[in-house]
């Protein structure tokens, strides 16, 4: 990420560690709603999230508690394993395009990034981290082909009670079919065909969860005609079928 070198690191390690602690992330990161925010020490345990992290889960439910804890073991193993990449070399995570758990218990296309801590005697003592949807593209200052693909992406997410044709896609977004292939594979490590039945798949997560809509009319809202085809999709993406999802992640249960 080119934008982090764009200031003088020594001088903000020297501002910081003037300050009282505890002025900055509390403060800023709850005045920020579409944007996840934690903090976990070297075990992975969250030590500190903002509001749009938790949602209307209670503090006692998040704090101290790992991913494993709390979400699908398939994501969680993902993410803790990027923690540990990022421990283990230090090295930051930028804007890493993923399928993240939402607050109601749904998945979504989210932008991720994290960074290691150290403490002060240059001991990586655990991980922040941020977290975006992918599509929330207003105002953000990032190249443009991220633009044009968080576009894309907005446009799928509002299409996606329709069958949605990879050439109309590229077709909207005025490049050929190729092209689109070589953006999603750079950008979103996937094709655009299994990136248009995962955004179905994310959507039918939160109508399970959020809504009193049967298995079926779940299926029909993101375009499966098939009731059939719609539990094989959702199976293959969530290592589960939509039946077992709602009953194991619907809020209360």
């Amino acid at each position: 990420m080119k934008n982090a070198a764009l200031f003088d690191g020594d001088a903000v390690a020297e501002f910081l560690d003037s300050l009282i602690p505890g002025q900055i992330s509390p403060v800023l990161f709850q005045a920020m709603p579409d944007v996840m925010f934690w903090l976990k020490n070297v075990d992975g345990e969250f030590i500190f999230f903002n509001d749009a992290f938790r949602c209307e889960k209670q503090v006692e439910e998040v704090l101290g508690k790992t991913d494993a804890d709390l979400i699908p073991s398939e994501l969680a193993r993902v993410y803790m394993e990027d923690d540990r990449h990022v421990m283990e070399t230090g090295e930051p995570q930028w804007n890493k395009v993923e399928l993240v758990v939402t607050a109601n218990g749904g998945v979504e296309w989210r932008a991720t990034s994290k960074v290691p801590l150290k403490n002060r005697e240059n001991v990586v003592v655990g991980t922040a981290g941020i977290s975006r949807r992918v599509g929330m593209d207003e105002g953000l200052p990032v190249p443009s082909q991220q633009r044009d693909m968080a576009t894309i992406v907005g446009a799928i997410y509002k299409n996606v009670d329709k069958e949605i044709k990879v050439i109309d896609v590229a077709e909207a977004a005025g490049v050929s079919v190729s092209s689109l292939e070589r953006l999603f594979k750079a950008n979103m490590n996937t094709t655009p065909k299994q990136f248009i039945i995962q955004a179905k798949i994310s959507t039918a997560c939160e109508r399970l969860i959020g809504t009193n809509m049967s298995v079926k009319e779940v299926g029909a809202s993101v375009g499966y005609s098939d009731h059939a085809n719609f539990t094989r999709g959702f199976r293959k993406v969530m290592q589960m079928s939509p039946t077992d999802y709602r009953r194991n992640y619907r809020r209360g249960n």
